[in-house]
């Protein structure tokens, strides 16, 4: 798929409260079409999540030394991850139409998010930032787990990929893990007899990629085939604990996902 491009960032920033925001940001290039996308999803505890699309061109999340900012004028908001290191880089896929470029730049900061003059959102966040050369619908999986787990003492992310093609990335605490067994509601490390449990508390997002995520690009029959419109996501708020033999409980808050293919 010559020309196909598309750069994407995810920041997110969970209390102790149960509050979240995640950030999205990205430009998709392909044929004579340049897409810019933004969206900030919010949940205060208690409330329903909601969400602000934008497909107008604005600053992306940007890395600036142990920080990474955002602001969005438009939207009376701004946040900030700091502290960061121990990021990884990893190349999920390649081939030669192209490949899926995953660089986890920030696994665990201190992060806050402020929208307009309400409550900041203040705690553990996550960032991450991926590159795409090839149509996503030619990607050989029919399935895809994502999840990230910040606290204080742990950070936990990883990516599970199921289909014509296989493959699990997981990180904790800086150093690559072998899990096994990944769901919607658990976690299962070999390492220390590691095993995170999820409760899947609230439901941040769920339905057909073309009524959820992309339901604000125009004329989305002429840009992407129906595979990808009718991709079903789940994203999960979850409250969660980390658990591993000889060591005292660890709790935190996870945001998680399952995206399948039809």
């Amino acid at each position: 798929m010559p020309g196909f491009e598309l750069s994407k960032w995810y920041a997110d920033c969970t209390s102790a409260e149960g509050d979240a925001a995640i950030v999205y940001h990205a430009e998709l290039r392909w044929r004579a079409v340049t897409i810019h996308y933004a969206s900030l999803l919010t949940r205060r505890a208690g409330c329903p999540a909601r969400a602000v699309y934008s497909l107008r061109k604005r600053s992306g999340p940007a890395v600036q030394g142990d920080e990474i900012v955002w602001e969005s004028p438009a939207w009376q908001a701004a946040g900030s991850w700091r502290d960061l290191g121990g990021g990884h880089e990893n190349v999920l896929f390649a081939s030669k139409d192209g490949s899926l470029e995953w660089n986890c730049v920030a696994p665990r900061a201190a992060a806050r998010v402020q929208v307009g003059s309400e409550p900041t959102i203040e705690g553990w966040g996550y960032a991450e930032h991926l590159r795409l050369t090839l149509a996503p619908w030619l990607l050989p999986i029919r399935r895809l787990r994502w999840g990230r787990f910040v606290n204080a003492r742990d950070a936990l992310v990883w990516i599970d990929w199921s289909g014509a093609y296989n493959k699990r990335v997981v990180y904790l605490n800086g150093s690559a893990a072998t899990a096994t067994e990944i769901g919607d509601g658990e976690v299962a490390l070999a390492e220390d007899g590691a095993r995170l449990t999820l409760d899947k508390g609230m439901v941040l997002r769920e339905g057909v990629l073309g009524s959820t995520a992309l339901k604000v690009i125009p004329n989305l029959d002429r840009l992407f085939p129906h595979s990808i419109l009718n991709m079903r996501e789940c994203k999960w708020l979850s409250r969660a604990v980390l658990r591993r033999t000889g060591q005292p409980d660890s709790p935190g808050i996870a945001i998680h996902e399952v995206v399948e293919w039809p």
